[in-house]
């Protein structure tokens, strides 16, 4: 099997709608190599881009005619995986990702332990904000996406209302993996992560209030 021919078997794989780069090929062709074939394939129609070095195969939708893209947020996993980037959704992307706001902002904006960058794919405006790495955590991508969504309402912001619809919105596996996680975090974050917990399992939440 030729190196093209692997990677157009791998991305076959993938599915519809997963974002990728050249770096996703790296252990079947070289970096430059990988970049040529997915140049190739889209120049063929086979796959689409996003933006310069981010591809993807677009759902075909059977109803509209269309294709449909991949999601902004799996551009950007692209992206951060090709740079090993930490990044996670922040201030009110993060709050709409987890259901905490209804409103679909204008710009999505991602903390990154990256350097800032800024992408535009389709209707969306995307911005990549540096952060140290110590404010970036190394915990699974819902954890850090509840975290900036904590940091985003506050903690004085933070009642029973948030605390149910993130339980509700939160499956069950996400909500174990956060209370997990949010050991070593700031107190009150590790406080909500319990909260959410007895929440999920009916629990009652007259507790004493975040600090």
């Amino acid at each position: 099997m030729t190196e093209a021919e692997a990677i157009a078997k791998r991305i076959e794989s993938f599915g519809t709608g997963r974002a990728f780069t050249a770096a996703d090929f790296s252990d079947v062709a070289g970096r430059r190599n990988a970049a040529n074939a997915l140049g190739r394939l889209h120049a063929k129609g086979g796959i689409a881009r996003a933006i310069r070095g981010v591809y993807y195969a677009p759902e075909r939708s059977a109803l509209m005619g269309t294709e449909v893209p991949a999601s902004a947020d799996e551009v950007v996993r692209a992206v951060a995986r090709a740079n090993k980037w930490i990044v996670a959704l922040s201030g009110d992307a993060a709050l709409n990702a987890l259901g905490l706001d209804t409103q679909v902002p204008a710009k999505l904006v991602y903390v990154s332990s990256g350097p800032y960058k800024r992408y535009e794919y389709g209707p969306y405006d995307i911005e990549l904000r540096h952060r140290a790495n110590r404010d970036l955590l190394d915990c699974s991508q819902i954890t850090c996406t509840i975290v900036q969504a904590l940091k985003a309402l506050g903690r004085e912001n933070v009642g029973d209302e948030e605390i149910r619809t993130l339980a509700r919105n939160l499956t069950e596996e996400q909500a174990g993996a956060f209370l997990e996680e949010s050991a070593g975090l700031t107190s009150w974050v590790a406080d909500a992560a319990k909260k959410i917990w007895e929440a999920k399992h009916g629990q009652d939440l007259n507790l004493p209030q975040i600090r």
